[in-house]
């Protein structure tokens, strides 16, 4: 049964009714204004400038690698390099 106490108590009511209306504001905010965009602008300069270093890095790598590979072509003995080839029979 009701009693006198909550039936003439109009605050809860409220408290409830203004709630809501807080939860759906929050909730339909983004509809209301648009979200700000978070994502940079793309700077080319910056992205060529980037590509043309790693580009000199590989470059320099591969340079190293073909030293080496000379390296060990030049260490090689003459007689396996100035071999003439097996003769058929």
């Amino acid at each position: 049964m009701l009693t006198n106490r909550f039936t003439s108590n109009w605050a809860g009511p409220l408290l409830v009714g203004v709630v809501l209306t807080l939860a759906a504001q929050a909730a339909f905010q983004a509809l209301w204004t648009p979200r700000p965009a978070l994502a940079q602008v793309p700077d080319s300069g910056a992205q060529r400038n980037e590509m043309i270093q790693q580009q000199r890095v590989t470059n320099q790598k591969l340079t190293e690698i073909a030293a080496l590979l000379r390296e060990i072509r030049d260490r090689q003995p003459e007689a396996r390099r100035d071999a003439a080839p097996p003769k058929k029979p």
